[in-house]
């Protein structure tokens, strides 16, 4: 499989090749504040696809997903989601196993700006299987389903998702909450007294507007974007103490614990049968790509 980084600055980098397919990542300029990243996995052969699953670690991001090929099979614990919905995994972590041919599209939104594009409380995405027909015009989605179909090649999905978010695209916000996830993102390790000293709120203040917000006690939130830090850290080579100490945990057992805690798997068993060539530029990726056994 290829991993082809689309930066805003720097164009299209070239990929190692590793198979039939590819994992593109798009962060377009006229969505920088909305959204983490668009991700295209784009893998057209049926038995190529099928020896692959991906597997997406809990995180802050709320997920917009939509399928162009054979669907796959979505699912988070027991439960198997639509084909096309949103979601924000807060517990457990959820599977992309492709049936046949896969193209799959994955907007990742910024939880601070989500409100954006989306009308409901991000509380309400807590590890949901809202379809997308519920949240948008069905119309519309499906118009931009036949757009994505009709779609030549990775570039030109994106261009259609891009459209599709624009058109949607509200205001910016300004809220005591979103700095603080601004800040939290950043830095999940930070005290809440020193948040709501940054912000010149009190604790109470701040946890009650944040729940308000995001659903969730600004505690939960660091621990979920502690997760994806933890995540990001591994795709660095380091090893498990490094990451430990990297994000102000005791040791390799608490990592290990916190871990599990989330997610429902040791770092061991969520990194198990990755696939490592090719995918050297992931390093923002909150999920892996593994061969399937």
């Amino acid at each position: 499989m290829n991993f082809i980084d689309h930066s805003t600055d720097f164009g299209t980098r070239e990929p190692a090749a590793i198979g039939a397919g590819s994992i593109r990542c798009f962060r377009p300029k006229l969505l920088t504040g909305i959204i983490d990243a668009i991700w295209d996995l784009d893998i057209p052969d049926s038995e190529t696809a099928k020896a692959f699953t991906i597997k997406w670690a809990p995180g802050t991001s709320l997920l917009l997903m939509a399928q162009y090929r054979a669907p796959a099979l979505v699912r988070q614990g027991g439960r198997i989601l639509p084909y096309k919905c949103a979601t924000q995994i807060q517990s457990s972590s959820l599977t992309l196993q492709p049936t046949g041919a896969l193209g799959f599209v994955i907007v990742c939104l910024r939880p601070d700006a989500a409100n954006r594009v989306v009308s409901a409380p991000l509380g309400q995405f807590a590890n949901a299987n809202i379809h997308l027909g519920n949240i948008f015009s069905r119309g519309d989605v499906s118009a931009c389903d036949e757009l994505l179909a009709g779609a030549r090649n990775s570039s030109e999905r994106i261009a259609t998702v891009e459209a599709f978010l624009i058109r949607r695209a509200r205001p910016e916000r300004d809220s005591l909450a979103s700095h603080a996830a601004s800040c939290l993102r950043r830095n999940p390790t930070l005290p809440m007294k020193q948040v709501a000293s940054m912000l010149n709120v009190s604790t109470r203040q701040l946890s009650r507007s944040f729940n308000a917000t995001f659903g969730m006690p600004p505690k939960q939130f660091a621990r979920l974007a502690r997760i994806e830090k933890i995540v990001a850290e591994r795709r660095k080579g380091l090893s498990w103490a490094e990451i430990a100490c990297a994000c102000d945990l005791a040791d390799q057992s608490h990592l290990a614990r916190e871990f599990r805690g989330i997610i429902g798997e040791g770092p061991t068993e969520f990194f198990a049968h990755e696939i490592r060539e090719g995918t050297g530029r992931m390093t923002e990726a909150n999920f892996v790509v593994q061969r399937s056994v």
